[in-house]
This record gives C-alpha cells, structure tokens and sequence, in this order.
C-alpha cells in the first residue's frame, strides 16, 4: 500500500514538472533594419524554454519546429519548416531565416508569421515580424541646353529609375538667387519613367558664370509619405549684354557745375523703353540721374545731357552708368563703367605793359605779356602766341613763344617787340593772344585771351627834341673827332720811330 502512494506522489511530482515547462520566444529583429526591393535580409529570433522559479521540471522541448509561408513581396532562402530539434531545460535556441525582397514590391510594411511547434502540443506559439521596405523614387534631372541667359526657359527632363513620385511638384531653393518667372512652383504630377517640363528661369541675381541650379522636388511616395527632395543642377549663367558704346561729348570741369553731354550707341538688337542712369557717387546728378531715351533701335544713338557736380582730380576716371530695358516683356539691366575726361578749372589771364608808354600811332614799342595761371591746379608745356592785328605790327622772328610749366597763382613774361602802324588812327584795338596748354588731366587746351590797347595820336608819342637831340648829336661828333686828332697827333710817325 505504501508503495502504491508513493508511485502515485512520484508520478503526480512527474506531471507538475512537466506542466511547468514553458515554451517562449524573444524579441525578433530584421536586418537590416530596411530594405529596398531586391535586396537580401535575415530575420532572428531565439527559442527558449524557461522553467519558473521555484520548479524542478528536467522537462525538455522536443520536436521543435518553426512553420512559415512567404507573404506577397518577400521570398524566404530556406523551406518551412526550419527544425529546431530539441531545446533543454533552460535552454534556447537561435532561429535565423534568410529571405529575399521581391523587386516589385511597393514600399511599406509587409508582416511575415512564423508559427513555432513542439511534440505532443496541440497549440502554436506565433510570431509576427514586420519587414520595412523602402522603395524611394530615384530622380535624376537634366536640361535641353547646359548655358542659360540671365533670363531664359529650359526644357527640363526628370528621370525616376526608383519607386512612385506621385502628385510632384517642382521648385527652387528657398533663399536662392533664382527664382522662376511668373510663378513659385510648377505642378508635374506622378513622375514614372520619364518627363519634360518646361521651367522659366530667372537668373538676373546670380554672377555670370559656372554655378548650380537649386531644384526642389515634393511628391508622395510608394509608403504615402511626403518628400522634399534637393537636386543641384550645373549650369553655365550668360548675362546678355547691351551692345550698346558711350562716347563723352565734352569735357566735364572740376569744382564747378557741369552739364554732362554724352552719346549712347546701340550696336546690337533693338531695345524697348531704354534708360540710362548715372549711379557713381563721384560724379553727382544734380537733379534726375536717369535718362529715359525709348526705343534704341539697331545702329541707332542717342545723346542725352545730365547736370552734375564733380570734385575729383583733373583726369580720365571711369563713371558707372546703369542701363535698363525691356526684352520679352521682361525688364533687363546691366552696368557699365564709362571713362570721363575730367578737365581742370584752369585759367589764364594776360597783363600787358608796353615800354615806351603811352602807344601812339607809328611807334616801336617792347610790349611785355604776363601771362598768370588762375586756376587751381598746375598747367605744363604753356605756349603764348601774339595774334596778327591790323593796327600792329609784330617784329618778332616767330609769333609763339613758349613758358612751360605754371603752377597755380605762378605767372612768367614773355616779350614782343611791336609797331603801330602809322595809317591807324588813334584810338581802342583789340589785342589778341593765344594760350595752348595741357592741363592736369592730359588735356590740351588752346583759349584766346583778348585785351583793349589804347592808341594815342602820333604827337602823343615820344616827345620831340626841338633841336636839342640834333646839337648834342652834333656836339658828340666834335668830341670823337678832336679825341681823333689828338691820338693822331701824340702817335709817333714811322721815321722817327727809326
């Protein structure tokens, strides 16, 4: 009898040990973490049998297995089932299942069920995994020409060699220099393949010049999210220029108020509504500084004037001036640095002082020419040349007579020797010089100074001697002739020197 309790006490103890083994599975992971269609990934998870705390079962796990099927999109490198064999007590075993991502797939998650089975159990213990694909669009761009003008439309052709671009749209970078025309975005639609779209460009921001083209590309894609993509596009920038050639008129002179007189030149296509504006700050509009000057057709010019005040040195600087116009019913500009001859405010006065004075009429006279720098600024290779007069005569070898340099407030004095002529009648004549020089911007210059001579009657000249000039004439003949006589006289004659 008490062998019969204990059998039963063991075999009770037997079925509670048995009853407390416990089939558990870990935590799968998918490797790697994502994947694009066609590519290859594993998924792993662990077996394990746990025995609680406290239990004393030697239980094991026999005829473990784990059932699968492939689900739509994946395609599994090993069969179903996957035999784990046996799993000790406390034991585990790793479970690895290769597989494939179908090429067609879409992106999104796929979920993969793995069914795990033991011996004499009648219930699964099931996993599920989620696989991640990812099945980007790959978007490539180009254009139909590789140089665009500072304004201009490419034909641009965007290429998807990956997943769905569904409802795109394209734009440029936000804080770009460029910009499309007459729009922010330009809605294409599911990008499959191959598309053309054509994009109005603005570029009048952005340097001539190799740079790239900033596009931004929004669509939905195969998971439905939203996705920006950025794509830079090299292109060469061409600004088109104005043949257009500026030609100073006059010189503009120095610390004074000056009307700018210029000549514009259009040597290339028509422009519509063509204007001029001087923008340097050194060579001041004093009141509009834009010219509007209309149409400027093919070899058609132009001139226009601008009141301005410069005080830069004497010379040749260089002046900007920027030009707009319209092309296409778009506004274009472009700047332009024109060289303006800058003259100095140099000028020249004459003072005459005639010796003997006063001039009459049928006289000989030393006429003496000062002529004085006035300006501001030093004057270089200075000529003076006594102008023919019909109440004069110039007895001089040449009329010019060259002074050279004169600094400012220098003077020097040239001489010319004069006769007026005796058919004259007295009275005021107008004499004339002219005063050629180069100034300080490389100029030469050539000004006629004019001055009035008062002539006097011819017996307002030099006073007669009423006999007194013939007697002393006289008298020094006497003297030489008695000095004459006596050095004859006191000189020894040839014989008596013998």
């Amino acid at each position: 009898m008490v062998k019969k309790v204990f059998a039963f006490v063991a075999l009770a103890l037997l079925l509670a040990g048995m009853a407390s083994a416990t089939l558990y599975v870990d935590s799968y992971t998918v490797t790697p973490s994502t994947l694009n269609p066609g590519q290859e990934g594993a998924i792993t998870f662990a077996i394990r049998n746990v025995i609680p705390t406290g239990s004393t079962s030697t239980t094991q796990l026999e005829n473990v297995q784990v059932f699968y099927s492939a689900p739509t999109g994946i395609e599994y490198k090993t069969p179903s089932p996957f035999v784990v064999g046996t799993i000790g007590v406390s034991g585990s075993s790793l479970v690895t299942v290769p597989f494939k991502v179908r090429n067609d797939v879409k992106g999104g998650v796929i979920t993969a069920p793995f069914y795990v089975s033991i011996k004499d159990a009648t219930d699964l213990k099931t996993v599920n995994v989620a696989i991640s694909v990812v099945n980007p669009a790959i978007l490539s761009l180009g254009s139909d020409h590789q140089t665009i003008l500072s304004t201009d439309t490419i034909n641009l052709t965007i290429t998807n060699n990956g997943g769905t671009a569904s409802r795109a749209s394209l734009s440029l970078a936000e804080g770009s220099n460029f910009s499309l025309m007459g729009k922010t975005s330009i809605y294409i639609g599911d990008i499959k393949g191959t598309v053309i779209v054509s994009v109005p460009i603005d570029s009048r921001k952005v340097a001539e010049g190799v740079t790239g083209v900033p596009f931004v590309l929004a669509y939905t894609d195969d998971g439905g999210n939203n996705v920006n993509s950025s794509s830079t596009l090299t292109l060469a920038i061409k600004k088109e220029k104005a043949d257009v050639a500026f030609t100073q008129l006059e010189p503009i002179v120095t610390n004074k108020d000056n009307v700018l007189k210029m000549r514009v030149k259009n040597n290339g296509r028509p422009l519509d509504d063509f204007r001029v504006t001087l923008t340097d700050e050194k060579v001041k509009a004093k009141d509009s500084s834009q010219i509007k000057l209309g149409t400027l057709g093919t070899g058609d010019s132009k001139t226009f004037d601008i009141p301005v005040f410069v005080s830069q040195q004497p010379g040749v600087m260089s002046t900007t001036f920027e030009v707009k116009w319209v092309e296409d019913d778009v506004e274009k500009d472009e700047v332009f640095s024109v060289p303006v001859a800058i003259s100095s405010d140099a000028e020249v006065g004459i003072y005459l002082e005639a010796k003997p004075a006063p001039i009459a009429v049928g006289g000989d006279y030393t006429l003496s020419a000062t002529v004085s720098n006035l300006g501001s600024y030093k004057i270089a290779n200075v000529v003076v040349a006594l102008q023919d007069n019909g109440a004069f005569e110039i007895l001089n070898i040449q009329k010019e007579q060259y002074i050279g340099n004169l600094d400012n407030d220098a003077f020097s004095t040239v001489q010319y020797k004069i006769r007026v002529k005796a058919t004259v009648a007295a009275g005021e004549y107008p004499l004339a010089f002219k005063v050629r020089y180069k100034d300080q911007s490389g100029l030469w210059i050539e000004k006629e100074v004019k001055t009035m001579v008062s002539i006097r009657p011819a017996s307002e000249g030099a006073q007669k001697d009423n006999g007194t000039g013939t007697l002393l004439l006289v008298g020094g003949v006497a003297v030489l002739a008695i000095g004459y006589w006596y050095f004859k006289m006191r000189k020894p004659s040839g014989k008596m020197a013998k």
